[in-house]
């Protein structure tokens, strides 16, 4: 009965270790820095086709933007001095590297500084949107997304999230899946973006992509130089907002 036992036990130890996984060295994250630049809670998105836009900002010293009521936003300041100013509330001052989400709500922008301020509005727009001009004869826009199916996205509360990536020369953000939208804008540098299923794609500054909820994604330093780029993430509330990964994305 004993040996019978023992033989159990040898024979568990054996399964239980050919179940132990280890990760590639290549997928996993190194020489990047991601920072949480501000985050808020949307009820519900636009009904309908939507797409995800970043509309850029070249504003001069004292010049000021009206804005009637839009989508909830996050604001990145690039460059000087940003001051918001939401219906009802106090003005609110931002500098350069800093965000500020906000609801749908009438609002003022303003440069109050001596140098001219480069920002972004970044939001999740209805596909009607697109025909429409936009707020002001100095906004551009700087990326738009294809249009995305709501089959994709639950008519249910999400969270938006900004944040920023640096990578150092042969970084990467290591192999991870996230759950719900996600949209990549490059400010310096260049990255290149691995996902499943397709090849991978080269991103100079100034240029963006955006991948549905659920695909393997995979960011890389491409350049000499150190690479910034954005993170855009729209993600329905109680889902896992990120979840890395053992294996690169396979093409």
């Amino acid at each position: 009965m004993r040996a019978r036992l023992a033989a159990l036990a040898v024979l568990l130890v054996a399964c239980s270790s050919t179940t132990v996984t280890t990760s590639e060295p290549a997928a996993l994250a190194h020489g990047a820095v991601v920072t949480k630049l501000d985050a808020g809670r949307v009820e519900s998105l636009p009904t309908g086709a939507v797409y995800i836009r970043f509309v850029r900002f070249a504003q001069p010293p004292g010049y000021v933007i009206n804005s009637k009521q839009h989508v909830p936003s996050v604001l990145y300041i690039e460059t000087g001095i940003h001051r918001l100013t939401l219906a009802g509330q106090s003005p609110i001052d931002l500098v350069a590297g800093q965000a500020q989400f906000h609801q749908s709500v009438t609002h003022t922008h303003l440069n109050p500084g001596a140098q001219p301020s480069v920002w972004y509005s970044i939001g999740v727009w209805p596909s009607s949107a697109r025909s429409q001009p936009l707020v002001d004869p100095i906004a551009h826009a700087a990326f738009e997304s294809d249009d995305v199916d709501r089959v994709s996205l639950p008519q249910v509360p999400y969270s938006q999230a900004l944040r920023e990536v640096t990578l150092a020369r042969l970084g990467t953000a290591g192999a991870h899946r996230f759950g719900g939208l996600s949209a990549f804008y490059v400010l310096s540098g260049s990255v290149m973006i691995r996902s499943a299923h397709r090849p991978p794609l080269p991103l100079a500054a100034g240029h963006g992509a955006a991948f549905l909820p659920d695909v393997d994604l995979q960011e890389t330093n491409a350049g000499a130089e150190p690479a910034v780029l954005l993170e855009f993430l729209t993600t329905p509330v109680g889902k896992d907002f990120e979840v890395p990964l053992l294996r690169q994305p396979s093409a």
